[in-house]
């Protein structure tokens, strides 16, 4: 990061400031002011945009084999660019699309908000999330950083990335608004194996992404392929804890998390990916809590309980009811060990990304 910084230290107006974003569940009316923002390509959300089946067809090799720290970030102007028009906008930044004047290429330019309080956002958000991008570079299921541009009178610094479409939430609700079904389980394991292997590439690298929900992932409007995207949040696996406890948006937290602890690691990224697997499928949050009390209320009443979480003794036991949520009309079997796999108490009982593109769901033929 400190090369970083020395690079961008010309684009900036002012100093550096750390940065902290409160967790917030999916945007509503009452949460609408504190939602983090979701979506790069949310003003498509209507359009025609049809998944990928990417079931026999592998990822192509990625172009950056390195870890945290190594991608290259290249640094412009927006100078460069006409902007469109907003995408959407929360109390952490904004999303424009935009157009680069010397290609025609729409782009999506992220800029974020420095926080009223004076306790950060701003630059330092944005720099820290380039850096994560950066380290992505080359991974087809992360939504790709084209340059960090500042404003030329401004000197405000914007992410200029990969224009994609609508967010896989947006997706999945106007599908539901239409009258249609959530997503087929052969729609669904195509979704869950790019992004397994989006995610699998990500903490080889070095990152945990934090805050992977269905708000942050994008549908190409083009190609029909799913991409990750706000690592606003994003984290060096190798960074030394204690971490931030409460980090990210509630309902896809993992239970170390809102349990308190601090150590936690790229397992809490399977849990959120266990949580939207479920969504898919289902169409409904797994857990939509309000607090992080009822959360636990929530997933002790799904999952059940087991003997011991964390290495707490809970002296009692209750079994899972996650199969009634997600019958075997709508999951196998073999598709069911994933989503069971994902979603265990204990981050060290958690599938990674790699055993669960391992497991036997992506190699059967569904029936």
């Amino acid at each position: 990061m400190g090369a970083l910084r020395r690079k961008a230290s010309s684009a900036l107006a002012g100093p550096f400031a750390a940065r902290r974003r409160e967790h917030t569940g999916r945007p509503g009316a009452a949460a609408a002011a504190e939602a983090p923002l979701d979506s790069l390509g949310a003003a498509t959300k209507n359009s025609v945009v049809t998944l990928a089946s990417v079931d026999d067809s592998p990822f192509p090799a990625t172009t950056n084999d390195g870890v945290l720290g190594l991608g290259v970030v290249q640094f412009g102007s927006m100078e460069s660019y006409d902007r469109l028009m907003l995408i959407g906008e929360g109390a952490c930044g904004a999303v424009f699309r935009a157009r680069h004047l010397a290609t025609g290429e729409t782009v999506a330019v992220k800029i974020t908000h420095k926080n009223s309080s004076g306790g950060g956002g701003g630059d330092e958000a944005l720099l820290r999330e380039a850096e994560m991008l950066a380290a992505c570079a080359g991974n087809p299921a992360v939504v790709r950083l084209r340059e960090v541009a500042r404003h030329p009178e401004t000197s405000k610094l914007h992410l200029v990335m990969d224009y994609v479409g609508p967010s896989l939430a947006d997706f999945l609700t106007h599908r539901l608004d239409s009258g249609e079904r959530a997503l087929t389980e052969a729609e669904a394991r195509s979704v869950m194996r790019q992004l397994l292997a989006g995610v699998k590439q990500m903490h080889a690298r070095g990152v945990i992404h934090r805050d992977i929900k269905p708000g942050n992932v994008l549908v190409g409007a083009v190609d029909g392929r799913v991409r990750i995207c706000d690592l606003g949040l994003g984290k060096s696996a190798a960074a030394a804890p204690p971490h931030t406890q409460l980090v990210g948006t509630l309902w896809y937290m993992s239970p170390e998390q809102y349990l308190g602890s601090k150590e936690y690691g790229p397992a809490v990224d399977m849990w959120a990916l266990g949580c939207l697997m479920a969504e898919l499928l289902t169409g409904e949050t797994l857990f939509p809590a309000d607090t992080e009390y009822h959360q636990v209320v929530l997933v002790a009443g799904l999952l059940g309980v087991p003997d011991e979480v964390n290495g707490l003794s809970l002296g009692v036991t209750k079994p899972s009811q996650l199969r009634r949520k997600v019958p075997e009309e709508k999951l196998s079997p073999a598709g069911f060990d994933v989503l069971s796999g994902l979603l265990q108490y204990v981050a060290g009982d958690r599938l990674t990304a790699a055993a669960a593109l391992d497991m036997p769901w992506f190699s059967k033929k569904l029936s």
